[in-house]
């Protein structure tokens, strides 16, 4: 039998989010249904890495489930739209190409800590809506591709 040991030297200590109001980018937005059958778009914000401030590259996921009557609360819904740039008026074909539409756009998220975590409690314009946010996921994929055939082990 083979021996194993604990080395927590590589393990990284993750910083938490704190109340205040930070720049992020979409990620994606989506409409999904929870384990209890209940509706809610799903947006989820990535802190921007091209401001200067605390948890770049973070996710933070914002729910708004529908109300009883089984529609969404459009004044919280065309608020968001509104503070992501969407511009008034626009038509889509249908609810997932509005949702959609908010991916890659810049916002100023208030967090607020509550019971189960950090969650997204205001969304106003970005005082920097000029966004160089480079994605995370991209940076990562460019450095696989850098790895030559001879550094491989196998």
């Amino acid at each position: 039998m083979m021996s194993f040991t604990t080395d927590f030297s590589q393990v990284q200590e993750h910083p938490e989010f704190k109340a205040q109001p930070y720049e992020m980018i979409v990620y994606d937005a989506r409409e999904e249904t929870n384990k209890n059958g209940k509706t809610c778009v799903l947006i989820d914000y990535v802190v921007r890495n091209d401001v200067r401030q605390e948890m770049q590259n973070m996710h933070l996921w914002s729910r708004q489930y529908k109300m009883s009557d089984n529609k969404y609360h459009n004044g919280i819904l065309m608020g968001k739209a509104k503070a992501l740039g969407i511009q008034e008026g626009r038509q889509y074909a249908d609810f997932d190409a509005f949702l959609k539409d908010f991916v890659n756009k810049t916002a100023k998220v208030t967090v607020k800590l509550g019971d189960f975590g950090p969650e997204a409690r205001f969304v106003n314009p970005s005082a920097l809506p000029e966004c160089h946010h480079v994605w995370k996921e991209k940076l990562e994929s460019a450095k696989a591709d850098e790895i030559e055939k001879d550094d491989l082990p196998f």
